[in-house]
């Protein structure tokens, strides 16, 4: 079993060091022997855990993608009401993009090989997110917290107004906190049950 642990950590530590090395130097411009260097170990330890260099870059954009999906779960979970849970989804998204910013730019910018399973993967965290925020606002208008809307479409609507406010940051400054405050009352305005 320890053998299992020590294998998982030493994914990790590659994958951490492919997240550094690919966010400063793009998938293209990015070595295997850079990585194995970033991480500490011997390149041939990279391809025990990883057939090539592809592999090893859309396994740690897959990574990336679910821990933004299980921390927005997390979020979404914590008590609190429906104006609490929306700055919540804000501040995650402004936190994940500040944790990760470079190489999301890395990524809009060239995105390398981008394969089936990554693009599905991708949308299916998408639908996800969507469905969650949905039932979120469903479960506002239930308590009369906002008036009756198409929850689908308020979803979307909110999802895309926190992109419009932050994903600007990846190119010049990340929007303040107080801008996701903001966001989130213009929005709760438009969906007031008064």
């Amino acid at each position: 079993m320890e053998a299992t642990g020590t294998q998982a950590g030493k994914e990790k530590q590659i994958l951490a060091a492919a997240r550094r090395i690919f966010a400063t130097t793009g998938y293209y411009q990015a070595r295997v022997e850079d990585i194995a260097r970033e991480a500490g170990i011997g390149k041939g330890t990279v391809y025990e855990y990883f057939t090539s260099k592809e592999e090893l870059y859309l396994q740690m954009l897959l990574e990336i993608a679910d821990s933004y999906a299980s921390g927005l779960a997390e979020v979404i979970g914590r008590p609190g009401d429906l104006r609490e849970k929306l700055l919540g989804i804000g501040r995650h998204l402004r936190d994940f993009l500040q944790e990760h910013g470079q190489l999301a730019r890395m990524f809009l910018q060239d995105p390398g090989p981008v394969n089936r399973k990554l693009q599905d993967h991708l949308l299916q965290i998408r639908r996800e997110t969507v469905q969650q925020v949905e039932k979120l606002l469903a479960a506002g208008a239930a308590a009369g917290h906002m008036r009756p809307v198409d929850t689908g479409v308020a979803a979307r609507f909110f999802l895309g107004g926190l992109a419009g406010v932050l994903l600007p940051g990846l190119i010049e400054e990340l929007a303040p906190p107080e801008a996701l405050a903001m966001t989130v009352d213009i929005f709760l305005q438009g969906i007031d049950s008064s």
